[in-house]
């Protein structure tokens, strides 16, 4: 049996213990069959089937990374605690680091300047945020619009393969604010979360994080590039939980930037052909703050994961540098807290580092790394 079929068995069999493991198979069915049929395995047991696989596979880094991870998440399974950094190291192939505060001193800086007023910088904040939230009679179509504009850029940048497509739900009671589900086939399921009202300024970014640009465009690429082209049966199973989450979180954050640029204007213009107006140069300022307050999720998640700080504390913290209105701020300790693996969110701003210190913005280099076989460790010192 290949080491690439182990491994897929390997990862279904974990997933039967944690429904988040598993983001996506589009593999050969009857794996999926013969993994369904089997009594779940102990997860001692699966950790010594990945300690086994992992030996026989030390030649191919990438693939000795991801089996790395599934012993990691299976010593999980079986009660052990694993140390943030240990975490981070074994699961991820990173370092999870503490952000330092001064560019948020900045990006609030920035905010300031964005929008003027006599009053409390983060009750202006609040105001923005009401200001700009899409009427949700229109949320889905503006989305659907949105999503049109982009692919024709993304078409025109970096390239989409023929039969690619998506579907569209609006969902509530999530930790995330979007999700993109892969499919096989070139499909995407895309979930979008609107227990927050939604805004304007995210609409560009939000559909190209998960579609074009991002974790669709990487995903269809994948499958006619490495599974259809090169017969990679290895990348037919996706993991949540993973070196390749660090690296598809770098591409969908730097992906709409490389696709569309800020996307305020394109927003602007959708949302003008919906009725609803939209300030797309006010947008772009307060938009590029929070881009760079976007840390302070990860800083959260290590107060509460590994600095042994109490919900209370985080939520202290975040307010005072993010200065979110109170459901923000709520929404966003919460998810933290209740993460099954909080180290991912240090995917999104170290991933953005790696990547965009691997792209420099050049839509070549950031199309070829969709179908790299690539590790965290590796984006760290090209």
């Amino acid at each position: 049996m290949s080491a690439a079929r182990r491994y897929i068995e390997l990862g279904l069999r974990l997933g039967k213990h944690e429904d988040e493991l598993v983001d996506a198979y589009y593999g050969p069915e009857e794996i999926a069959r013969a993994v369904d049929a089997e009594e779940p395995r102990e997860p001692a047991a699966l950790a010594g089937e990945a300690q086994e696989l992992l030996e026989e596979v030390a030649d191919d880094a990438w693939l000795a990374g991801h089996v790395r991870s599934l012993w990691a998440n299976a010593r999980k399974l079986t009660g052990e605690t694993l140390g943030y950094a240990d975490e981070g190291e074994l699961v991820y192939g990173i370092e999870p680091r503490w952000h330092d505060e001064e560019p948020f001193r900045r990006a609030l800086d920035m905010l300031d300047e964005a929008l003027p007023g006599t009053d409390d910088l983060r009750a202006r904040l609040a105001r923005w945020y009401e200001e700009v939230a899409v009427p949700p009679e229109i949320l889905e179509q503006a989305l659907r619009d949105t999503a049109a504009e982009l692919r024709r850029l993304a078409r025109e940048t970096i390239g989409l393969p023929e039969g690619e497509d998506f579907e569209l739900e609006l969902v509530t009671d999530k930790r995330w604010l979007g999700y993109a589900e892969y499919l096989g086939g070139l499909h995407t399921k895309i979930s979008v979360n609107t227990d927050l009202p939604f805004v304007a300024a995210d609409l560009v970014m939000l559909t190209s994080h998960e579609i074009y640009g991002g974790h669709h465009t990487h995903h269809v690429w994948q499958e006619v590039d490495l599974v259809r082209g090169r017969d990679e049966l290895e990348w037919t199973i996706v993991l949540l939980w993973s070196p390749s989450a660090v690296i598809a979180e770098g591409v969908a954050t730097v992906g709409p930037d490389i696709v569309a640029g800020e996307g305020q204007e394109l927003a602007a213009a959708v949302l003008g052909r919906l009725g609803f107006e939209y300030d797309a140069e006010v947008g772009a300022r307060v938009t590029e703050a929070r881009r760079r307050l976007m840390p302070i999720a990860a800083n959260v998640a290590m107060l509460l994961h590994d600095r042994g700080a109490s919900p209370e504390e985080a939520r202290e913290y975040a307010a005072e540098w993010s200065l979110q209105p109170d459901e923000r701020l709520d929404k966003l300790v919460a998810s933290q807290a209740t993460s099954p693996s909080p180290v991912y969110q240090h995917s999104y701003w170290q991933g953005h580092e790696l990547v965009d210190g691997y792209a420099k913005g050049d839509a070549r280099r950031f199309r070829e790394l969709l179908t790299a076989r690539v590790l965290p460790s590796d984006l760290a010192v090209s």
